[in-house]
């Protein structure tokens, strides 16, 4: 399992069910975790079965843009 953590854009956070409705759609994510207050996503998947650019698209379709954060920035 791999875990990435993504900056939310382009949405308000009464936008961010959409998101929360594509990462439960998508295959290999074991979890995630959301905070619209802080516009942040937290990812946990199998990297067999999805890439951060799915993740990506998915939230793209969702109306947003998801930047992947470096390493040690505070979720």
């Amino acid at each position: 399992m791999e875990t990435a953590n993504f900056k939310i854009t382009g949405l308000c956070s009464c936008e961010f069910k959409i998101i929360e409705k594509k990462m439960k759609a998508l295959e290999g994510v074991d979890s995630y975790s959301l905070n619209p207050v802080t516009n942040q996503l937290k990812v946990t998947y199998n990297k067999s079965l999805q890439t951060i650019e799915g993740i990506q698209k998915a939230v793209s379709k969702a109306g947003g843009k998801a930047s992947l954060m470096k390493s040690g920035q505070i979720l």
